[in-house]
């Protein structure tokens, strides 16, 4: 009987570790859109549209960039997790050929940081 209850619990810290984790994802993906004027739900659907792609990959490489595991950001977005890894190393490849661009998504990614430690 107690060997049923500690799973149950174990399984319910779990599931709120999750929300927790995709949560703060979408925290992440919210200053992102708004940095792009990028509509959430855009971003979100399976719109191959350059306007939702980058912010999408951007979120994902800055998520990454966190400490956020590939499976649990792709459970967040509703996608795979080779999909965050490619979404990552396009960022990273787009930020080493454009400095400015480097800078951008630095700057992004340095404004998130500093808000997400605040609250």
């Amino acid at each position: 009987m107690s060997r049923q209850a500690s799973t149950s619990a174990l399984h319910r810290f779990g599931a709120k570790l999750e929300r927790a984790k995709e949560a703060e994802i979408m925290s992440i993906l919210d200053h992102v859109c708004d940095y792009y004027d990028a509509d959430l739900e855009g971003v979100l659907s399976r719109s191959r549209l350059p306007r939702f792609i980058w912010p999408r990959h951007v979120a994902m490489a800055i998520a990454m960039a966190h400490g956020f595991t590939t499976t649990s950001i792709a459970d967040a977005f509703g996608r795979e997790r080779t999909i965050v890894s490619y979404a990552n190393k396009s960022v990273l490849d787009q930020c080493s050929a454009y400095p400015k661009l480097d800078e951008e998504v630095r700057t992004l990614a340095k404004s998130i940081r500093e808000n997400t430690t605040k609250k």
